[in-house]
C-alpha cells in the first residue's frame, strides 16, 4: 500500500479512542526526538541475513504465538513481526472495515461486540500492535484493567523493540519497522507526532524511509526508519518462486 493511501486511513488519523497511554512510552529515557539513546542498533547486514522464506518465516511466527498465549512475553520480539509479515500471515486480511466497526461500537458502549472485533485484529497477526491497542482501550473502558495489562504489556514489548533498534536520526542509526503501517502506528500511536512527509532514500544498499513529522510539542523534526523488509516483499512480489515441477 502507498503511503498517501495509508495515511489516509481513518485508523491512523485520531480516532478519539482515548489515547491511552503506554507505560514504556513514558519511562524509558531519551524517548524525545532529538536526545541521546542507550540502545541495542541493529546492523542491517543482521536484518538481511534474517530474512526467511515465506513458509520458514510463518514456521517461526506460530512457534511464537504460541508462545504469546501462553503468557510468555520473553520472546524476540523484532524477529515475531519480521516473522509474522515474511511469513505473510495477514494475507487478504483488511483491517480497516473491522477497526470502522470497532470505534463505532466502543462509541456506542458496545463493549463486547468492540472486544470481539479486537481480537479478530488481533488473531490475523498477533505481532501487529493494532489489534492490541483496540482490546486494551476497550478492556479498560470494560474495567476489566488487568487483561488491560495484559494486552499493554504485549504492547509495551513491541514498542521496546522498535526504540531499542535505534534513535531514529540518521539511516545509520534508523529505527527498524517490517511494513509502513508499522511505521506510521509506531509514530503516530506511540510517539504521537503528525507525519506531514515521506521520502524513499537508498543508502549503501538499503533503504530507508525519510519522515518528516511534527513531534508533541509541535517542532518539526525528520526521522529514519529501515524499510528492507517492505522492498523484499515487493521483490517477492515481482519474482514469485516458482516450485519445481
Amino acid at each position: 500500500m502507498c503511503w498517501l493511501k495509508l495515511l489516509s486511513l481513518p485508523r491512523f488519523q485520531n480516532r478519539n479512542l482515548g489515547n491511552p497511554s503506554w507505560e514504556i512510552f513514558m519511562k524509558m529515557l531519551g524517548l524525545k526526538f532529538g536526545t541521546s539513546m542507550l540502545c541495542c542498533v541493529i546492523s542491517v547486514s543482521v536484518v538481511w541475513a534474517q530474512m526467511d522464506d515465506q513458509a520458514v518465516a510463518k514456521k517461526k511466527y506460530e512457534a511464537y504465538k504460541t508462545k504469546v498465549m501462553a503468557g510468555d512475553l520473553n520472546i524476540d520480539w523484532r524477529d515475531f513481526r519480521l516473522a509474522a509479515t515474511l511469513g505473510q500471515v495477514s494475507q487478504g486480511f483488511d483491517s480497516q472495515p473491522v477497526h470502522n466497526q470497532f470505534v463505532d461500537d466502543l462509541a456506542a458502549g458496545r463493549y463486547e461486540k468492540a472486544l470481539a472485533e479486537a481480537q479478530t485484529v488481533i488473531d490475523r497477526n498477533m505481532a501487529n500492535g493494532e489489534g492490541h491497542l483496540l482490546a486494551m482501550t476497550v478492556l479498560q473502558k470494560m474495567g476489566r484493567n488487568e487483561e488491560a495489562k495484559k494486552q499493554e504489556a504485549i504492547l509495551n514489548a513491541i514498542g521496546k523493540s522498535i526504540i531499542e533498534s535505534g534513535d531514529g536520526s540518521s539511516a545509520a542509526t534508523a529505527w527498524f519497522t517490517v511494513l509502513p503501517s508499522e511505521t506510521v502506528f509506531f509514530m503516530t500511536e506511540a510517539l504521537g507526532a503528525q507525519i506531514e512527509g515521506q521520502e524513499l532514500v537508498p543508502v549503501n544498499g538499503h533503504v530507508y524511509d525519510k519522515l518528516t513529522v511534527l513531534d508533541r510539542q509541535g517542532k518539526r523534526r525528520v526521522v529514519w526508519f529501515n524499510t528492507d523488509t517492505n522492498e523484499l516483499l515487493k521483490e517477492r512480489g515481482m519474482h514469485p518462486k516458482v516450485a519445481p515441477q
